[in-house]
C-alpha cells in the first residue's frame, strides 16, 4: 500500500460521502474469516477485489484496518470501530428491505425486540398484545439469547430494543434506559415435592435437594453461586442446568426440583399449581426490568411501543398490589 497519510477530516469525509455497502460488507467478511480468501469466497468475488476494496478504505481513512501476520488478518481497534458501523449500515439495508417487504405483503413495520426471562411471563406479552390491537399489521419480531449478545446485537442495530434487568456496574455504554418496574428473585419449589407442605425449611435442607440450576457462564449463575457462598453453604450437587424457562416449569410439573427466578414468572407458576413461592430471600442485586435503546432510536412503532410497555408495567404494579 502507499502512503497512508490522511486528516481527520478526511478521514470523516470518507466515511459520510465515500463509503459504501460494498466497503461494509468487505470489512465484515474479513474480520469474521481472518484472511482474505476465505473473505473473497464468503462474498463470491475475487480475492484481488477484495484487497482492492481493503485497500480503498484504508487510504481513505489514512489508518491500517488490519494487521498481517501469515495468511491471517487481526483488526485494529480503528477496524473495530470502523467493523461497528459496517454491521449497523448492513443491519439498516436488510431492516430497510424487511419493511418494503412488509409494505409489499400489506403490513405496517417491524419491531424487532430482545427480551430476557423477566420479561416474558406478563409484561411482554402484555405490550405486545396491545400493540398487534392498535397495529395489527406490524411485524413483531422477539429474540430471547443470552444479554450480552442482545446488547451486541442492539449496538449493531440489529435489535430495535431490549427488556432486561442489569446491575448497575454492568450497565451498557451508548444506550439510553428507561426503567419498567422491580423483578425480583424468588425462590419456587414443585407443587409435587415432598417439602412444597412444610411450613419452615432451613438453607440446610434446601440445598441436600434437586435445584434447577442457571448455565455456567452465565451472569445469573455467578450471582446464585455468589449467594450461596454469601450464607456459608456448600453449592448444591443434585443439579439440572438449564437456561430455559419453559423448560424448567415443564421439569417442575414432573419432578421435584427447586429454582431461582424471576418474580412474575414464579407467580405466573404459582398460579398455574406449578409450584409453592418459598419466603427465603434470593435477593442478587439486579436493577429493574428496564428497556433499552440506542439514543438516535426513534420512529413511530417504537415511541408508541415504549408507552405501551410504561402501561403494562403500571397494570403489573397494580395487579401485585391487589393480589
Amino acid at each position: 500500500m502507499t502512503d497512508l497519510s490522511s486528516t481527520p477530516e478526511a478521514a470523516e469525509q470518507f466515511i459520510v460521502r465515500r463509503m459504501s455497502l460494498r466497503h461494509a460488507r468487505v470489512l465484515i467478511a474479513l474480520h469474521d474469516t481472518g484472511n482474505a480468501s476465505h473473505a473473497a469466497e464468503v462474498l463470491h468475488v475475487t480475492q484481488p477485489a477484495v484487497s482492492k476494496t481493503l485497500a480503498e478504505l484504508e487510504q481513505g481513512l489514512g489508518q491500517m484496518l488490519f494487521l498481517r501476520k501469515g495468511r491471517h488478518m487481526y483488526i485494529t481497534p480503528v477496524g473495530r470501530r470502523l467493523l461497528t458501523l459496517a454491521r449497523k449500515i448492513e443491519a439498516d439495508l436488510h431492516r430497510a428491505a424487511g419493511e418494503v417487504a412488509s409494505m409489499v405483503r400489506g403490513a405496517t413495520g417491524e419491531l424487532r425486540i430482545g427480551a430476557t426471562n423477566a420479561a416474558l411471563a406478563r409484561l411482554l406479552p402484555r405490550a405486545v398484545a396491545a400493540l398487534k390491537r392498535e397495529s395489527p399489521q406490524m411485524t413483531v419480531s422477539v429474540r430471547t439469547h443470552a444479554l450480552r449478545s442482545l446488547f451486541e446485537d442492539l449496538l449493531a442495530g440489529q435489535l430495535d430494543l431490549v427488556i432486561a434487568r442489569v446491575m448497575p456496574q454492568d450497565e451498557p455504554l451508548g444506550l439510553q434506559r428507561m426503567a419498567l418496574l422491580q423483578q425480583p428473585e424468588r425462590l419456587a419449589i414443585s407443587a409435587i415435592h415432598p417439602l412444597a407442605s412444610a411450613e419452615t425449611l432451613s438453607w440446610e435442607t434446601l440445598s441436600r435437594q434437586r435445584w434447577i440450576w442457571h448455565m455456567p457462564g452465565t451472569r445469573t449463575r455467578m450471582l446464585v453461586d455468589r449467594l450461596w457462598q454469601a450464607k456459608g453453604l456448600p453449592l448444591p450437587s443434585d443439579l439440572i442446568e438449564n437456561g430455559d424457562l419453559l423448560l424448567s416449569l415443564n421439569m417442575m410439573c414432573e419432578m421435584p426440583l427447586l429454582a431461582v427466578m424471576p418474580h412474575d414468572v414464579a407467580v405466573d407458576a404459582e398460579r398455574k399449581g406449578i409450584v409453592r413461592l418459598l419466603p427465603h430471600d434470593v435477593d442478587l442485586g439486579l436493577g429493574a426490568l428496564s428497556v433499552w435503546h440506542l439514543p438516535d432510536a426513534h420512529g413511530e412503532g417504537l415511541d408508541r411501543f415504549k408507552l405501551l410497555l410504561l402501561q403494562a408495567a403500571t397494570d403489573v404494579e397494580g395487579a401485585a398490589l391487589k393480589a
